[in-house]
């Protein structure tokens, strides 16, 4: 029987899982800072070539038993799960600089690949959070429009890391580890999209 601490980790860690978090970001975003014709391409791009791919792939797996749980939990059944995304990952990379080319959305979406890429290697020895890692990488994101959005979804993904404990699909160092990974990731991302800017407003 599920205490009240599982319950509450539970509904904390759905709300802060990346499929959700992530898309309603980017839509949230390109909404408020694209013309709609962008916003709809970009928002097309992301949410339905990576996530809804993404989505159908871990509900019906999880549903006939392939994969243990919708988070794909397990350290082995995750390396199907990055062999199927980490493809469409790096054709939506492409597509993005083709049609935005050297944009921080294209760089945005470039260096959540690489993140993706480096967890699938770290997956070898060890399961990193992805949903601390992707989470820290969205408030990276979000700070560069709003510093208050930022934080608030920093402190959102402390957490969620406390909640991936509790349901103990991680343990405290594999929290550790995608929080490492999504901070180095962040902060290299922040610079480059700042190295860009600065050439474009020469």
């Amino acid at each position: 029987m599920k205490t009240d601490k599982q319950k509450i980790a539970k509904i904390i860690s759905i709300i802060g899982h990346p499929l959700l978090t992530i898309p309603l970001f980017v839509a949230i975003m390109m909404f408020a800072f694209e013309d709609t014709e962008k916003a709809l391409l970009n928002s097309a791009l992301i949410i339905g070539c990576i996530f809804l791919p993404l989505c159908l792939r871990m509900y019906f797996k999880s549903k006939n038993g392939t994969y243990t749980n919708f988070d794909v939990s397990d350290r082995v059944q995750r390396k199907t799960l990055f062999t199927f995304i980490i493809p469409i990952l790096i054709v939506v990379t492409i597509i993005s600089f083709i049609t935005s080319p050297a944009s921080n959305f294209s760089i945005s979406v470039l260096f959540g690949t690489i993140l993706v890429i480096i967890s699938q290697f770290t997956n070898l020895f060890i399961k990193s959070s992805l949903h601390v890692s992707l989470n820290i990488y969205l408030a990276a994101l979000a700070m560069t429009a709003d510093l208050r959005i930022g934080i608030a979804i920093l402190l959102l993904t402390g957490l969620i890391a406390w909640s991936r404990i509790a349901l103990r699909r991680h343990t405290r160092k594999e929290v550790v580890f995608g929080g490492l990974i999504g901070l180095i990731i962040s902060t290299t991302m922040l610079y480059i999209e700042g190295f860009f800017n600065e050439l474009i407003n020469l």
